[in-house]
């Protein structure tokens, strides 16, 4: 059974829009909260057999069991073709923003949603004026023209999670090893897992964190005008990704505590108690465009407005512009030595022919100019495959099906 959300006024298809949080009327310009529009219609809700067994419920959960079924649009009645986790989309035939109900019944239904709060017109901006700003961008990306741009809701899990642990660590301060001995607990509110197979987990990492405090009581109207997936990633295969992200989190933190520096885990014995589950579905922009003949798909979180994904740059700007700096350092390195040399050689002439500590001031700068040219082109390395990495993961061809794949307005 699918669903549109019509105007009170005059029966149009109303969307939520983020910028006023509101239901809104593209035809007669009515707008109303998510909760008064719920009070008109509170009799048109979706009818069904009542609540499962709780029990039940919680088990289907457990394994993301979702029957699969062919949607037909509730205005026109032409078939959607809607992959298997997609509980919002748009008729292709007549455009209306469509609600998939029976994927949000019973233990489909999530608990939270933070609404969009970035617009479809901000968040273009937004990365617009990044790519813009950047001076090893090439020109044909700082202009590009947008494939499509798609809001999404992404399916999550959010756990309140109590860990304890008590832990040996080995660290280094100077020459010395000092052992360290850490008892501690912590709990963690809403800890984010994400819970959507077709979804890349790296990109849900890097659009983190998101405002917990903005959750509101799950409500299907505000998946109107947007895109939205069900979860497909069950509870206990998101609990366990969840664990092992506490004792990351939880062995940082202590790790930051430790006296001294490289720190070693050698013993621990965590605990963790899952307190509560919740599902949730988050807000995410996703902006394809070309280049090269190859898809780019940049992604902005649709509450805290943060933008992630890399591009490709000009590479004959970035080699000119390393050497540039190795031309500069050499040329002030050359200064100091020749100083330096000035310096010895007066020293030599004053204390009676006695070179040793001119050769060893010598050799203290040529192994710091061999350290400074090591540092410089180790951390460029890091910096090349990093980049590198996130511009493979822009251009994924997985992320670019997740978001090609859904029905066009």
């Amino acid at each position: 059974m699918t669903r549109h959300y019509q105007c009170p006024g005059c029966g149009s298809t109303v969307e939520y829009d983020p910028s006023v949080k509101k239901l809104y009327c593209p035809y007669c310009g009515e707008r109303y909260t998510v909760e008064e529009h719920g009070r008109r219609f509170a009799n048109t809700t979706a009818e069904g057999s009542g609540r499962m067994d709780t029990v039940v419920r919680e088990k289907l959960r457990e394994k993301a069991i979702v029957p699969v079924k062919v949607m037909q649009c509730c205005s026109c009645g032409a078939e959607m073709t809607l992959n298997n986790v997609e509980t919002s989309s748009f008729c292709p035939y007549c455009g209306q923003a469509t609600v998939v109900t029976e994927r949000l019944q019973d233990y489909l239904e999530p608990e939270y949603i933070i609404p969009f709060k970035v617009t479809r017109e901000q968040a273009e901006s937004i990365i617009r004026k990044r790519l813009q700003s950047g001076f090893f961008i090439p020109k044909g990306i700082r202009n590009f023209k947008t494939d499509r741009l798609r809001g999404i809701y992404i399916p999550y899990w959010l756990f309140d999670v109590y860990c304890s642990d008590e832990q040996l660590w080995r660290s280094k301060e100077g020459r010395n090893e000092v052992f360290s001995y850490c008892a501690g607990d912590c709990t963690f509110h809403h800890l984010t897992a994400e819970a959507s197979r077709r979804f890349n987990d790296d990109y849900s990492m890097k659009l983190e964190p998101y405002r917990s405090e903005e959750l509101k009581k799950f409500d299907a109207a505000y998946l109107s005008g947007f895109y939205s997936d069900r979860f497909d990633v069950g509870k206990k295969e998101a609990r366990e990704y969840a664990e092992k992200r506490v004792h990351e989190l939880y062995n940082s933190e202590v790790e930051e505590t430790l006296k001294g520096k490289h720190g070693e885990l050698l013993k621990s014995d965590p605990k963790t108690d899952f307190l509560r589950a919740d599902y949730a579905l988050l807000p995410v922009w996703f902006l394809t465009f070309r280049y090269e003949n190859r898809p780019f798909t940049v992604l902005v979180n649709g509450q805290t407005k943060k933008m992630v994904g890399a591009v490709p740059f000009v590479k004959a700007k970035a080699y000119a512009m390393f050497a540039g700096m190795a031309v500069v350092l050499c040329t002030v390195l050359s200064v100091l030595f020749s100083c330096a040399n000035y310096l010895c050689g007066y020293a030599v002439a004053n204390t009676r022919g006695n070179g040793n500590g001119v050769g060893r001031l010598i050799g203290y700068y040529v192994v710091f100019i061999i350290f400074l040219y090591g540092w410089t082109w180790v951390t460029a390395v890091k910096r090349y495959r990093h980049m590198k990495k996130c511009i493979s993961l822009t251009c994924a061809n997985s992320t670019n099906r997740f978001v090609k794949e859904r029905q066009d307005r």
